[in-house]
């Protein structure tokens, strides 16, 4: 599942296929969007907190990240990755896509 829940947030941000990016933490990762219709991402090296690492793309992994590593270690091994809060909700409605009714 942890491809899975990356590959949702591909499909929510394409601009951000080939980069490494981390998906856990909180709501204010949530991404912003600007005036000129692009969206400002955070950045991992910016995250406080406790919090652990609920997946990351492969460019991610390269890097060292891996699910269920804390976001500090994981913050200085890529502290230039794209930071992106968990949505369960997201991944259930996608999950759903590929689900047939019986």
């Amino acid at each position: 599942m942890d491809a899975f829940y990356a590959s949702v947030e591909l499909l929510r941000y394409p601009e951000l296929r080939g980069q490494p990016v981390v998906i856990g933490g909180g709501r204010d990762a949530a991404p912003e969007m600007l005036p000129d219709g692009t969206r400002r991402f955070a950045k991992l090296r910016d995250y406080v907190g406790r919090g652990v690492v609920t997946t990351s793309t492969y460019d991610a992994r390269a890097l060292g990240v891996f699910s269920a590593m804390g976001m500090m270690k994981a913050a200085k091994l890529a502290p230039d990755a794209i930071l992106l809060p968990t949505d369960f909700d997201s991944y259930r409605r996608y999950s759903r896509l590929f689900v047939s009714p019986r």
